[in-house]
């Protein structure tokens, strides 16, 4: 059994000497597998782009293909801006997570890019300003961008949104976000529940006034102190809309301040801003016409 194995073994390395050797090869073709084949093309990573708008409605965390619509279409979201994570944020094992440094430099660049892209001060629009930010699968494949989206809102505590027309330069063009005067409804206990966008020549509760930016300090976590820093800083807002430097010489009771409430979660990212808004306390509960500048008249209405 020992030598015929050998003998096999022997005619098989002969065969395959002869193969090699004699031409056996069709025309053209030089026994090499690898040499002739193009390099497969490197991965690419996908990158979201301002001005698009989604259908899906509104998530932290990207999931799935970017299906845009256009904007005139039916929309929940519009991309207003598109950074990416760079330096020791972007050599992180995973995306940044919400309260962390990084997720809150990347809200600054979302606050400046959406503000360029209305035109201004993204809060002076019925607007909120969202970040989403890569899967942890999308990361791992060298996603490193962030996605800032806008949520235009059909009227103020309200989920409605207005899921048509772009936002792109509305500050400087139709304005069609932005805050003027507003028909307010309130509840037994007067706190306001609704409000609507006005014509500020017909009867309205509330008036656009501007913003009010609080010192950058830890959120206060008691009600009074955040009521109190609310309220101050509207109330100076308020005067010099109505024609005052020092709030001391407003001695008017017709119209009073109304500040919006700081949230929490857009303080921990760096956003202290909010609207301030003039607002009737005259007999008939309305104002008809602008306050700016009317000092300590009595508007009509």
């Amino acid at each position: 059994m020992r030598s015929r194995s050998r003998r096999l073994l022997a005619v098989l390395v002969a065969t395959l000497a002869l193969a090699g050797c004699g031409g056996g090869l069709p025309a053209g073709v030089d026994g090499n597998l690898t040499n002739d084949w193009s390099a497969m093309p490197l991965p690419r990573v996908v990158v979201p782009v301002a001005g698009a708008c989604y259908p899906e409605p509104y998530t932290t965390v990207w999931t799935g293909d970017f299906y845009t619509v256009d904007c005139a279409q039916t929309h929940n979201t519009e991309t207003a801006y598109v950074g990416t994570f760079g330096g020791v944020d972007g050599q992180r094992a995973t995306p940044p997570t919400l309260g962390s440094p990084a997720l809150r430099t990347a809200y600054d660049g979302c606050q400046q890019g959406a503000s360029a892209y209305l035109g201004g001060d993204w809060h002076s629009e019925l607007v909120s300003l969202r970040l989403t930010r890569p899967s942890d699968h999308a990361w791992t494949g060298g996603a490193r961008w962030y996605r800032c989206e806008l949520i235009h809102w059909a009227s103020l505590f309200s989920s409605a949104i207005v899921d048509r027309g772009s936002l792109k330069g509305d500050l400087t063009g139709a304005r069609s976000a932005a805050y003027g005067c507003l028909a307010t409804t309130a509840d037994p206990k007067g706190h306001i529940i609704t409000g609507k966008s006005a014509d500020c020549a017909a009867p309205h509760q509330a008036e656009y006034a501007g913003l009010y930016t609080a010192p950058d300090t830890p959120y206060p976590s008691d009600p009074a102190a955040e009521d109190k820093l609310e309220s101050d800083g509207c109330r100076r807002v308020v005067a010099n809309y109505l024609g005052f430097q020092d709030p001391g010489q407003w001695t008017g009771t017709s119209v009073g301040w109304w500040p919006f409430s700081f949230s929490e979660d857009q303080w921990n990212l760096g956003d202290r801003t909010i609207p301030c808004f003039a607002y009737a306390y005259t007999k008939s509960g309305a104002i008809v016409g602008s306050v700016k500048g009317i000092r300590n008249q009595t508007p009509k209405g």
